[in-house]
């Protein structure tokens, strides 16, 4: 499992020029909702949770809800930040617990 400084060195490694301070807080955000590790890919429930977790460093009041009503493109960074993970071989662990039945992408 990656800490927050993996995270911010993967970021980079994947070309990711934002600054160490907004990533390392995107990083906490997102090992804050569960670990990160090896990729797989998440169902939509399991994005939504890591783009939850990151967006709320921005806006920390958001709700899935919210996420759902906003277009793409005001989304786009945090997918972004998933897809350099993911680039990496990393991203967001979901447990069985938390992954719903069905509906894996």
């Amino acid at each position: 499992m990656l800490d927050t400084n993996g995270l911010v060195q993967a970021w980079h490694r994947a070309g990711n020029s934002t600054p160490d301070v907004r990533l390392s807080l995107y990083a906490q955000a997102l090992t804050a909702d569960g670990p990160v590790g090896p990729y797989h890919a998440l169902d939509d429930a399991g994005e939504d949770r890591a783009i939850l977790a990151m967006y709320r460093v921005d806006r920390p009041a958001a709700t899935v809800a919210d996420l759902h009503q906003l277009p793409p493109l005001a989304l786009s960074s945090y997918r972004q930040l998933l897809s350099d993970l993911a680039s990496e071989g990393l991203g967001p662990l979901v447990t069985a617990s938390e992954t719903p039945t069905g509906g894996q992408r």
